[in-house]
């Protein structure tokens, strides 16, 4: 598998928090992505999709800092000046990208914790949509997780919230899976946020053209966290194919 390339600084952590709080309800709290400025002139949402497109390219090639509004004016074959009749600011492209990045990963979540599985299937099921949706939308998940550091306080304070969502509901599987006795008793918020790590840190290696495609990987992952969280004595049933 060929390895992406290194930056000089690491990514930032998701979620930035030391113990995570199980909700006592499955509200949805999916964050719906911010809309673009409304405009009159033809075929807004195409337009729209294209300034977005572009500028989450410039973000992953150029870094969020080295991008300039010209350079996606110019990569759209537009005017600086009327970019803005689509777009109010860079930072504007920059939160939707969060938003998109946080809620995928939310609204899926929200819909295996609900249902009747098991806690191994449903953190199995976890971690494969986590993982695929990484790699099906690599150019996205790599802007968010490497470039979201450069957000305002306020957008970090949201931004905080989703992810700590998303943690709180992959504890609830965890919680279950001990509680069940299908998984032996951890420390449920140190074990959560090493799954999250260690399935974020897949932007940094993955490559479309590598050895594996992404569900063997999500496979892979799934079967090592599986393995540590096997109670003495038992078997973890291997996933079938069909």
């Amino acid at each position: 598998m060929s390895s992406r390339s290194q930056r000089s600084s690491p990514p930032p952590r998701a979620n930035g928090y030391a113990k995570l709080k199980l909700p006592t309800s499955r509200k949805n709290g999916v964050r719906a992505p911010a809309s673009l400025a409304k405009t009159n002139s033809p075929a807004p949402h195409a337009k729209e999709a294209e300034i977005f497109s572009a500028a989450l390219k410039l973000f992953q090639e150029k870094g969020y800092h080295g991008a300039s509004m010209q350079d996606l004016a110019d990569a759209v074959g537009m005017q600086k000046a009327s970019l803005y009749y689509y777009v109010r600011s860079k930072e504007e492209l920059l939160i939707r990208v969060c938003e998109r990045g946080t809620g995928a990963f939310t609204q899926e979540l929200n819909e295996i914790v609900a249902s009747d599985l098991n806690a191994t299937e449903k953190l199995r099921r976890a971690m494969e949509c986590h993982l695929v949706a990484l790699c099906e939308q690599l150019d996205l998940f790599t802007v968010f997780l490497h470039e979201q550091k450069f957000l305002g306080d306020p957008q970090k304070k949201k931004l905080r919230g989703e992810g700590k969502r998303h943690a709180e509901l992959l504890a609830l599987i965890l919680q279950q899976g001990i509680s069940t006795g299908e998984f032996r008793a951890v420390n449920v918020t140190v074990t959560t946020l090493a799954i999250l790590g260690m399935c974020n840190w897949l932007y940094e290696w993955y490559s479309p053209n590598g050895m594996f495609e992404p569900r063997a990987i999500a496979d892979m992952f799934s079967e090592l966290v599986l393995s540590g969280l096997q109670v003495k004595g038992t078997k973890i049933k291997v996933k079938s194919n069909q």
